[in-house]
């Protein structure tokens, strides 16, 4: 692992102005399925972790429940990464509920027909129509907010990288063997089983928006419906997250939008992990990475990331990116991430 850090771009354009950020969450019961993620203590308590990621980036702390995101390994949200690093950078953030299983105790904008996708494994995301609603409503969010330079767009939802996988799949794309996991051991296996059930159920959809009632998730189709906006309005659009990424760029290519007009703005370690590079160069985008490392971090839950833990998630890689852009050293950015981790842990 190379001792550099800093701002790292690997293909296409690098990070312009961003004159938002916005965090989608939504839920999806295939985080429920036994294996597929950790992004919580339990597969049932996946349902909660994009609601609490949420409410904390706003308040500092979650209101629904009073506890913090937290995998089984007791690794806590990479949003202390994200909003550690927005704080130094105070960007404008827009929290979007897409579809979340328990709605937001903070202020933020819900799309008219959010609702949570189905376990895709045994039966389908939405019901008919539902998909392409949710895009032409965030279409319609994009529309009203998108005037600036540019946007940037994360994400939160246990299970997504299943359900994007699933989506790019079913639109011609290869998914499992590319989409990273929070989790060291990525259960490559168990999502090619449940990718090839949701697939069968797809195989008579004609067009995209029956492939994401079949199979997809509220979060991915959301994102596709804002960056279009942002597209057709001349704004520059940075997709803040990981390998998922690939099913709003395979939404957004079905679509007919010029992909090379879109970078991903990640991390390390998601680069590290090798599928990114593939997607964005499979849709022609480009690729931005937050070039950090923990390794040297007093606190043994942000080593782990070094370790192949987590990676991403809920925007970490485009806040560290944004920071980075406006000045902020690696030491400085970290430094601030370790703080906030000791405010959130007690571990200070």
């Amino acid at each position: 692992m190379s001792s550099w850090e800093g701002l790292k771009t690997i293909s296409g354009r690098g990070l312009g102005p961003v004159d938002l950020f916005i965090v989608v969450g939504g839920s999806t019961r295939t985080s429920t399925i036994e294996g597929i993620s950790i992004a919580g203590p339990s597969p049932e308590a996946t349902l909660y972790t994009p609601t609490l990621d949420l409410e904390y980036l706003a308040t500092g702390k979650p209101v629904t429940l009073p506890v913090i995101p937290v995998s089984p390994e007791g690794l806590p949200t990479p949003a202390v990464v994200t909003r550690s690093s927005l704080s130094l950078t105070r960007h404008p953030i827009l929290l979007v509920d897409s579809g979340l299983a328990h709605r937001l105790k903070v202020p933020g904008v819900v799309i008219p027909s959010s609702r949570t996708g189905g376990r895709i494994d045994v039966e389908p995301a939405f019901e008919e129509g539902v998909g392409e609603r949710i895009y032409r409503e965030s279409y319609t969010l994009g529309e009203t907010l998108f005037r600036g330079r540019g946007v940037m767009i994360g994400e939160t939802i246990p299970g997504g990288t299943t359900t994007a996988a699933a989506v790019m799949e079913a639109l011609g794309v290869e998914g499992v063997d590319l989409v990273s996991s929070s989790s060291k051991d990525n259960p490559r296996e168990l999502k090619r089983r449940v990718v090839d059930k949701a697939l069968e159920r797809a195989r008579r959809c004609g067009d995209v928006f029956c492939i994401i009632d079949a199979l997809g998730d509220p979060v991915h189709v959301s994102i596709a419906g804002m960056a279009a906006a942002a597209l057709d309005n001349g704004v520059n659009v940075y997709l803040a997250g990981g390998t998922q990424m690939g099913g709003v760029l395979a939404i957004l290519d079905s679509l007919g939008y010029d992909t090379g007009r879109v970078a991903i703005v990640t991390t390390r370690w998601i680069v590290e992990d090798g599928g990114i590079t593939v997607i964005a160069d499979r849709f022609k985008a480009g690729l931005v990475a937050a070039w950090i490392s923990f390794s040297d971090s007093p606190h043994k839950g942000l080593r782990m990331y070094d370790e192949g833990y987590v990676k991403e998630g809920v925007g970490a890689g485009g806040a560290m990116a944004l920071a980075l852009s406006a000045g902020y050293k690696p030491g400085e950015v970290k430094n601030a991430v370790y703080r906030e981790y000791e405010r959130l842990t007690g571990s200070g």
